[in-house]
């Protein structure tokens, strides 16, 4: 058992490791792909993908910070096309009469991509603890609106219902969510496609705004296999995603309110979704 939740273990170090410094999270990712291979989690392919995502974000930043400052690449969209298997971690099961089942799995490239890009692109990172406090309670307010209007318009289409509940399931799930889902998600469409989007053009506020639109509209999109009541959802919370982005310019405070509405959720109401 622990040497198959090794490359996770790892994989969590790298991304708790950007917090640090570069030299911690590039050695536990790179010790991760490779426990990753030799347990099985891992095809030795996605070690080559990782290389090459890598190799482009450098390639990316120095042509961006360079002759073309203000030149988003949204190429880097193809992390996160099929093709890596996700690994997983719980079988899935019913957590609340009339739900569907739900089990716990992670996408390991998914993981790096967000690793990388706040790595090696756009590091939007807290540097102190009082900075990330005051991060924080600047997300509050955007996490209660967020929250509000995002369940409510899920229990208008049909999409869950009221079913509070407590399952250990949770102490797996919460750090899972945390620190893979919502780093991951958060690292490309608020830390990339919307930080890149609002740096084009001479009005900073209308590029902030289509940012923050064409990062939600996209976070909706890649939520297609849900349904399209899904991709409502998650384009409508996505907004409030970005909202606590572009209110704090740190990834955390996007991380935050996305772990916490995805949180409630879980706990208050149907998870995944009725059946």
């Amino acid at each position: 058992m622990t040497t198959t939740y090794l490359p996770f273990i790892l994989l969590l170090t790298a991304v708790l490791g950007l917090w640090v410094n570069r030299t911690v999270w590039i050695t536990a990712l790179v010790l991760a792909v490779i426990a990753g291979i030799f347990t099985g989690a891992l095809h030795w392919l996605a070690a080559i993908w990782i290389a090459l995502l890598a190799a482009l974000a450098i390639a990316y930043t120095r042509v961006r910070d360079s002759s073309a400052p203000n030149k988003p690449a949204l190429a880097m969209g193809l992390a996160l096309l099929p093709g890596f298997h996700r690994v997983v971690l719980t079988q899935p099961e019913v957590l609340s009469a009339g739900a569907a089942p739900h089990g716990i799995s992670v996408g390991f490239p998914k993981v790096a991509t967000g690793i990388i890009i706040l790595g090696l692109i756009n590091p939007l990172l807290c540097t102190s603890w009082r900075e990330l406090s005051h991060v924080l309670v600047r997300a509050v307010p955007v996490f209660a609106i967020t929250v509000t209007v995002g369940m409510a318009v899920v229990l208008l289409m049909g999409y869950t219902s009221f079913a509070p509940k407590w399952t250990v399931l949770f102490l797996l799930f919460a750090p899972v969510n945390l620190f893979f889902t919502c780093l991951s998600e958060e690292a490309f469409f608020r830390g990339f496609v919307q930080h890149e989007i609002s740096r084009i053009g001479s009005r900073p506020a209308l590029a902030a705004g289509i940012g923050l639109t064409i990062g939600a509209i996209l976070f909706g999109l890649a939520h297609f296999g849900g349904g399209t009541n899904y991709v409502i959802a998650a384009a409508v919370a996505g907004l409030g995603y970005g909202w606590a982005f572009m209110r704090t310019q740190r990834i955390e405070a996007a991380m935050a309110v996305h772990f916490g509405v995805n949180a409630v959720h879980f706990l208050l109401f149907t998870y995944p979704r009725l059946a």
